[in-house]
């Protein structure tokens, strides 16, 4: 009994872990003294285990001081993890994204083009991406159009592909063809463009979701990267619908020589229709490429059409038709007051070439013309039929607010070039007729005090030393190359040379396309002259491809503000006896073909007499 009696021992007290641990899960009736000897033991085992941390630590801190640099520690390790997940993310992210644009560019690519037939045109229509918003127009062989008409990344190119020749002109000679064409044109571009977004967002998915998936073998994925890249194409192209200005097609935009391409290689037959066919199609071009460049634009500052005084300078049109269609188009751009053609109109004076000049009575515009070495009476007197042309010889005239002077080239040398082989004869009646055309600006001035000459008209610029120093500006021709000389030989007299605006055609202009060379370019000037002053302000030098070549630039020059005075330079006075009795011009009559001087050996007969185109 005494043995039943006594409590457990010491060892039965500490017990194990293994004997408490089924005597904790006992019946009930021992449950709470086995819980009470179970945190006995804990805090004994607590006591012995934790006592050395009670202590000071290796930094001389207690455990409570410690524990809260143990808590950030923990905190900076799981924030370092939180920012390399999201970092892996975001790589993961963008190595898709870029793979996937790439995939897309390639499907892009390889996008064929929409046709569109357009009337007699079979077009191709084209929508690519593109850091630069325009829609380009491509007509092989003129060259590239380009307007600013939406704000989306995408480039959309119409290219013409070929040309029906039977459409064209059944469409040309119908009633009802045009307007036919004015409601179908848009519509089939419009259908073709539909068309080719489509296409554009099916190849992006293609190969967006291609790449994509070969790369990261995530079928997922490649799903994902197709969506976006069609939602993509979708956005862009609503963008590009929404933003599209029709008004922007007025404007279109060129940066100096647009294209260049052989059109004629040979002559013959169809040498003669696909020149009537480029003719047609150029100066339709200059008139819409020539829209965007609106005058006031780079004018000096006030300065408008209201107060400008626009005038084109031609000269040397040797029998090409284009120019007078160039003219046209450029006096519907420019609203010209005035032409005015120094010369070389014309190659041979044949009748056939005097006939074409009835041309310039329907221009509209008031046509000021003196004559050159080619040009014969007839010419002239064909020229001053016309209602709006002014031929003028050794005279003053005003024409559009100015004052012109000018005489013609005291040479005939038809279809002999006049100063080859350095023609002395020539060139001394070129200087006399310089010395008698500036007596009669001389005289005019002295008359006019008030209201003097505002500039003169010569062909040939070679023999300056008659105008200058007595009229702030003259006009020539002559070289078939332009060129200014501001202030020439310090006379105060600005010399303008325009070069060939109907590209020399019949006078050696063919030649060179003949030899495989570059043909001559056609060229002309528009002068702007203040209507106050009647001075200079800018001029515009317009360049055109010439024959088989097309191309377009135009160059805006700004005059300088300062005007110098006009002095006769040392050594250019008027001699006592400048020109011989047989050249004196009488004002307005002009001399005869048979009394002007022509070559000593000429290439062909001399011309027989003439009637001074009175008969």
């Amino acid at each position: 009994m005494s043995s039943s009696s006594e409590g457990p021992g010491p060892s039965e007290s500490a017990g194990s872990p293994a004997e408490h641990g089924p005597s904790t899960g006992a019946g009930p009736s021992g449950s709470a003294a086995d819980d009470s000897t179970a945190m006995d033991s804990a805090e004994n085992d607590s006591t012995t285990t934790d006592s050395p941390v009670e202590g000071p630590t290796a930094d001389g801190r207690t455990a409570a001081e410690a524990a809260p640099d143990e808590e950030s520690a923990a905190e900076t390790s799981t924030r370092r993890r939180r920012r390399r997940l999201r970092a892996l993310k975001m790589l993961h992210i963008s190595t898709t994204t870029v793979v996937a644009l790439l995939g897309a560019i390639v499907g892009l690519m390889l996008v064929p083009a929409t046709r569109a037939d357009v009337g007699p045109l079979t077009a191709s229509v084209h929508l690519r991406p593109s850091l630069t918003s325009e829609t380009v127009l491509l007509l092989p062989p003129v060259g590239e159009v380009s307007f600013d008409t939406h704000t989306a990344p995408v480039r959309i190119e119409a290219r013409v592909q070929g040309v029906d020749i039977d459409k064209a002109e059944a469409l040309f000679y119908s009633s009802t063809g045009f307007t036919e064409l004015t409601r179908t044109a848009p519509e089939a571009i419009i259908r073709a463009a539909a068309l080719n977004a489509v296409l554009n967002a099916l190849f992006a998915a293609a190969g967006a979701g291609l790449v994509v998936g070969l790369t990261f073998r995530r079928v997922r994925r490649a799903l994902v990267a197709g969506g976006s890249a069609v939602a993509l194409v979708g956005v862009s192209v609503a963008m590009t619908s929404v933003t599209f200005r029709p008004d922007s097609l007025y404007q279109p935009k060129f940066d100096g020589l647009l294209s260049q391409a052989t059109y004629i290689a040979d002559i013959g037959q169809a040498t003669a229709a696909d020149y009537q066919n480029y003719r047609s199609t150029l100066a339709e071009f200059v008139g819409q490429v020539s829209a965007l460049y609106i005058a006031a634009d780079s004018l000096p500052v006030g300065l408008d059409e209201d107060n400008l005084i626009s005038v084109l300078h031609v000269s040397d049109i040797h029998d090409n038709p284009q120019a007078y269609d160039v003219i046209e188009q450029l006096h519907t751009q420019f609203a010209i007051d005035m032409v005015i053609d120094t010369g070389d109109i014309v190659s041979w004076g044949t009748p056939v070439e005097t006939q074409q000049l009835s041309v310039i009575g329907g221009l509209g515009i008031p046509y000021v013309y003196v004559s050159g070495n080619h040009d014969g009476a007839a010419s002239a007197a064909k020229i001053a039929e016309q209602p709006n042309a002014t031929v003028v010889d050794n005279e003053v005239v005003e024409v559009a607010g100015l004052r012109i002077a000018g005489i013609g080239d005291p040479r005939f040398a038809a279809d002999d070039d006049s100063d080859a082989g350095g023609w002395r004869e020539g060139t001394e009646a070129m200087a006399a007729s310089g010395f008698q055309l500036g007596d009669t600006i001389t005289a005019y001035d002295e008359a006019h005090p008030e209201a003097p000459v505002d500039l003169a008209l010569m062909h040939d610029p070679t023999q300056p030393q008659g105008l200058e120093g007595r009229v702030p500006m003259v006009l020539s021709g002559h070289m078939h190359t332009s060129k200014v000389e501001l202030d020439r030989d310090g006379s105060g007299t600005d010399w303008f040379t325009v070069g060939s605006t109907g590209g020399a055609l019949a006078s050696g202009g063919v030649l060179p396309v003949l030899q495989g060379d570059a043909p001559l370019d056609l060229t002309a000037r528009m002068l702007y002259f203040d209507k106050d002053t009647r001075r200079l302000v800018a001029y515009d030098d317009i360049v055109m491809g010439g024959l088989g070549l097309v191309s377009v630039s135009i160059q805006r020059t700004q005059m300088p503000p300062e005007v110098p005075e006009l002095e006769v330079p040392d050594g250019a006075e008027t001699p006592e006896a400048p020109i011989p009795e047989d050249q004196e011009v009488q004002p307005g009559e002009g001399l005869p073909d048979e009394e002007r001087v022509t070559p000593t050996d000429p290439v062909s007969p001399l011309p027989e007499v003439s009637d001074a185109g009175e008969g």
